[in-house]
C-alpha cells in the first residue's frame, strides 16, 4: 500500500511499501536482520501470523496486532473512455463496455466483487460463498470474463496498469487510485481513473510486530504505536454518499475458508492459462 497514506508517522520513522504477499511476509519475519520493526496486516494475515508465531503476541491482549486503520478497494474506470460511471455488473459487460478488465489475481475480493457482478446484494456475499453452489457461482462468473482480465498481484501493479491505461476498469486499492490521480493528468489535477463509490470493500488493517524484532526495539516500537497510533486512511467517497455502500471483507470467513479458495483459484487460474 502507498507509505504515503499512512497517516499519524513522524519523519523520523522509515516506511518501506511492501507487497502483501506471503512469501514476502515469511522471509521478512524470518531474517537474520531484522528490518522490520512493524507491519501492517489484514485480519486473516494477523491471524496466521499469530497462529505460527510469526509475530509477537502483545502483552495483556489475545492478539498479536493494534488497529492500523483501512483500505478500501473500489473500481477504477477510464473516465476519458466511458461517458458515465460503471458498476460491478457493468464491469463484466464487455458488449456494451469494450475493453480489458483488472482484478487481483487471488480470490480475496475477487471472488466477492464475482458476485456482485452477478446480482448478490452485498450483505448476502459471504452466505452465499459459504455454500459450494455459490463459490461455484463465483467461479463461473470468473469464466465469462477471463479472457478479457488483465491480473494484478500487488498494488504497484494495480497502479501501474491505471497508469499505462492497460484497461478499461480495474479494480484497486483507493491508495493506488488517489496516487495516480495526482500523476495522471486530464485537465485541472484530476486524473482519468477515477474511483466509482457505488459498492467498495473495506478491510480492516493491524500493526503487528515480526518475531525476529530485538526485545528493545519491539518494546520502543510498541510504545510507538501506542502513542502515535499511525494508521492508513483512505476514506472513499461513498463514507459521504448517501448511495455508496461498503462492504466489510470477512475476516473471520477469509481465516476460515482462505486457503482452500486461494488453492481452488490457483488451479482454476492454472488450468487453462492465458
Amino acid at each position: 500500500m502507498a507509505a504515503n497514506a499512512l497517516a499519524g508517522t513522524d519523519s523520523t520513522v522509515r516506511l518501506i511499501e511492501w507487497d502483501g504477499q506471503r512469501p514476502t511476509l515469511d522471509v521478512g519475519v524470518h531474517a537474520s536482520r531484522a528490518d522490520w520493526a512493524a507491519v501492517l496486516l489484514d485480519g486473516s494475515q494477523l491471524a496466521d501470523a499469530c497462529q505460527k508465531s510469526w509475530v509477537r503476541a502483545l502483552a495483556g491482549s489475545t492478539t498479536c496486532g493494534l488497529p492500523g486503520g483501512q483500505s478500501t478497494l473500489a473500481l477504477a474506470w477510464d473516465r476519458s473512455r466511458l461517458p458515465s460511471a460503471p458498476n460491478w455488473k457493468d464491469f463484466w459487460d464487455v458488449a456494451r463496455h469494450p475493453g480489458r478488465r483488472g482484478l487481483r489475481m487471488g480470490a480475496r475480493t475477487t471472488l466477492e466483487i464475482a458476485l456482485l457482478a452477478d446480482g448478490i446484494d452485498p450483505r448476502d456475499i459471504y452466505t452465499a460463498l459459504s455454500t459450494r453452489a455459490g463459490v461455484d457461482r463465483a467461479f463461473h462468473k470468473l469464466d465469462l470474463l477471463r479472457p478479457y482480465v488483465v491480473w494484478w498481484k500487488t498494488p504497484d501493479d494495480a497502479a501501474r496498469i491505471m497508469e499505462q491505461s492497460s484497461a478499461l476498469m480495474t479494480s484497486a486499492p483507493m491508495t493506488e487510485i488517489s496516487s495516480v490521480s495526482a500523476k495522471v493528468k486530464a485537465g485541472p489535477a484530476s486524473s482519468l481513473f477515477v474511483a466509482q463509490p457505488d459498492v467498495v470493500l473495506r478491510t480492516a488493517l493491524y500493526w503487528a510486530i515480526p518475531a525476529n524484532t530485538p526485545e528493545d526495539v519491539a518494546r520502543k516500537t510498541l510504545e510507538r504505536l501506542n502513542t502515535t497510533s499511525p494508521h492508513l486512511d483512505d476514506t472513499p467517497d461513498s463514507a459521504a454518499d448517501p448511495n455508496g455502500t461498503i462492504l466489510p471483507v470477512n475476516e473471520a470467513f477469509w481465516t476460515k475458508y482462505g486457503d482452500q479458495l486461494e488453492q481452488r483459484f490457483q488451479d482454476w487460474y492454472g488450468s487453462n492459462p492465458q
